[in-house]
C-alpha cells in the first residue's frame, strides 16, 4: 500500500488532467478550477529520512516538527538550517546542540541565546560574537567568562555556573530579567551584517546589491527577499535557496527563471505554477515533473507553446492578472494558519473585512489519559513520560515528549517544557524585531540610519562607525 508521497511521485501523471486555455475566461479562475482536482502533495519533504511531521524540508534525517530547514539533522521543533540536534529554534544556521535560540548562526551548545555568531557554551545570551563560557551577557565581542558582562576568573564562572540551576524556573527568570535590563543599556548596532556590499534590512551575510531583505545569506542583486539563501538576481523571493532570475516565487529550491509560483524544484522558465518539479517551460501548471512545453497541466509541442504563451500574457493583461502573484481566493488557508499572521497580525474581523478566510480553533482536548505531572527537575523525569499527554500550561492544548527530545534534555541537563511547541514558537516570535525599516539617527553621533528599530524604541542604535568603535 503506497502512502500519498510514494502514490504521488510513483503512480501518477498530472498531465492527466490537462486542459485547453479557455480565452473568453480569467486565468486565475481556469487555474482555481484546475488546483481543485490535481492532487497534492500531503507534505513537502525531500531527500529525507525519518522525519516525521516536517514540512518544505530538504535533506533532512531523524527530525521532528521542523519547517523550512534543509540539511539538518536529530533537530526538533523549529527552522534549524544546516544543524545538528538543535531544539526549539527560530531561524538559526550551522548550529549543533543548541536549545531555544533565535536568528543565530554558528553557535555550540548553547542555550536561550538570540543574535549571537560564531560562539561556544552561552546561556541566555545576546548579540555575542567570537564569545565562549558567558552567562547573560551582552553585545560582546571575543570574551570568555563573562556573567553579566563581568569579567572572571576562569574560577570564579565555574562555581558560578556550577550552582546553575536551568531547571529552577526562578532561577530561569532571574537570568531573563537581568538580561532584559542589560539589553537596554548596551549599544546596538542598526543591523546585523557581514560581509556585505550596499545592502538594507537585517541579518544580511555575504551579500551584495540586497535591498529591503532580512534573513538573506550569499545573495547578489536581489531585494524584497526574506529568509533565502544562494539566489542571484530575484526580486520578492521568500523561504526558498539556490535561485537565479526568478520573480515573486516562495517555497521550494533550485530553480532559475520562475515567475509567480510557489514549491516547484529544478524548474526553469515557468510561470504561474505550483508542485512541479524537475521541468521547465510551463505556464499555469501544477504537479508537472519531468516534462516541458505544458499550458494548464495539457503537453504541447514547441512551437505550439512558443506561439500560444504570448496570446495568454496579452489575455491577462486586459483582465488586469498578469504581473500578480496568486490572489488570496486560492490559497486553501484561512489567514491565522500562515506565517502572514505571524508578521503581520490582524484579528478576525479585520482578517475577513479583507476577505482572508479564517479558522476557528475548535480544538478539542477531551481527556485522554491520566494528566501527567511534570517535574521541574529533569533528574526526577521518568522515562514514561514519553507515553503520557502533556497539557500546555498556557493555552491548555495537548503535547507530547518523544525519545529524543527526552534524551536531549537529560544530556544538556534542561527541563521539560510546560508548554506546547506553538505557545513556544510564539514566544519566541514575540523577542525578535519585525521586518520593517524605519529612518532614524544614530544614538552616538545623530547620522541618520534605515533600521528595523522604531524611532520612539527605548534600545541605544549606533551606526556602523559609531558600533564598531565601541565594541572593539
Amino acid at each position: 500500500m503506497y502512502d500519498l508521497n510514494e502514490w504521488w511521485t510513483d503512480k501518477w501523471d498530472a498531465k492527466s488532467y490537462g486542459r485547453d486555455f479557455d480565452f473568453s475566461r480569467p486565468f486565475f479562475d481556469q487555474f482555481f478550477e484546475l488546483s481543485r482536482v490535481v492532487p497534492q502533495l500531503a507534505l513537502s519533504v525531500w531527500n529525507s529520512e525519518n522525519s516525521n511531521y516536517c514540512n518544505y524540508v530538504g535533506n533532512v534525517k531523524d527530525s521532528y516538527l521542523i519547517f523550512g530547514p534543509i540539511y539538518s539533522e536529530k533537530c526538533y521543533y523549529g527552522s534549524p538550517y544546516y544543524s545538528l540536534e538543535c531544539l526549539d529554534t527560530l531561524v538559526v544556521r550551522e548550529c549543533q546542540y543548541c536549545y531555544e535560540c533565535i536568528d543565530s548562526r554558528k553557535l555550540y551548545e548553547c542555550f536561550y541565546c538570540q543574535d549571537c555568531h560564531t560562539s561556544n557554551n552561552l546561556i541566555f545570551s545576546y548579540d555575542l560574537q567570537s564569545c565562549r563560557d558567558c552567562i547573560a551577557c551582552v553585545g560582546l565581542r571575543q570574551k570568555q567568562y563573562c556573567v553579566f558582562n563581568e569579567q572572571l576568573t576562569r574560577e570564579k564562572y565555574e562555581d558560578f555556573k556550577k550552582n546553575l540551576n536551568l531547571c529552577d524556573p526562578k532561577v530561569r527568570a532571574d537570568l531573563y530579567q537581568k538580561l532584559s535590563e542589560l539589553k537596554l543599556k548596551v549599544p546596538r548596532r542598526f543591523m546585523y551584517s557581514n560581509q556585505v556590499e550596499n545592502v538594507s534590512g537585517n541579518y544580511v551575510y555575504q551579500c551584495k546589491r540586497a535591498k529591503d531583505c532580512f534573513y538573506t545569506d550569499r545573495s547578489e542583486d536581489v531585494r524584497y527577499s526574506v529568509q533565502v539563501v544562494d539566489l542571484k538576481d530575484c526580486f520578492d523571493n521568500n523561504y526558498t535557496e539556490e535561485n537565479e532570475l526568478c520573480c515573486e516565487y516562495l517555497g521550494s529550491y533550485q530553480n532559475r527563471q520562475v515567475y509567480f509560483s510557489k514549491f516547484l524544484n529544478k524548474v526553469s522558465e515557468a510561470y504561474y505554477c505550483d508542485s512541479c518539479f524537475t521541468s521547465n517551460h510551463l505556464f499555469g501548471c501544477i504537479g508537472i515533473r519531468s516534462d516541458s512545453y505544458c499550458i494548464l497541466n495539457k503537453k504541447y509541442t514547441r512551437e505550439e507553446y512558443e506561439a500560444l504563451v504570448p496570446r495568454i500574457i496579452e489575455h491577462m493583461k486586459k483582465t488586469g492578472e498578469w504581473g500578480e502573484f496568486f490572489p488570496v481566493k486560492l490559497s486553501p488557508f484561512a489567514y491565522n494558519e500562515t506565517v502572514a499572521d505571524e508578521y503581520f497580525h490582524l484579528e478576525e474581523s479585520e482578517a475577513k473585512q479583507r476577505g482572508f478566510a479564517w479558522k476557528s480553533d475548535d480544538e478539542a482536548n477531551s481527556y485522554q489519559g491520566p494528566r501527567a505531572s511534570v517535574p521541574d527537575n529533569i533528574d526526577e523525569v521518568k522515562d514514561d513520560i514519553v507515553d503520557q499527554i502533556l497539557t500546555c500550561e498556557v493555552t491548555g492544548k495537548l503535547y507530547k515528549i518523544i525519545p529524543g527530545e527526552l534524551a536531549f534534555y537529560r544530556k544538556m541537563k534542561l527541563p521539560i517544557p510546560k508548554r506546547c511547541p506553538n505557545e513556544r514558537h510564539k514566544n519566541r516570535l514575540a523577542m525578535r524585531t519585525p521586518q520593517i525599516l524605519w529612518s532614524r539617527t544614530c544614538s552616538l553621533c545623530g547620522k541618520n540610519i534605515e533600521t528595523v528599530y522604531a524611532p520612539n524604541s527605548p534600545e541605544i542604535v549606533y551606526c556602523d562607525e559609531c558600533y564598531l568603535k565601541t565594541v572593539y
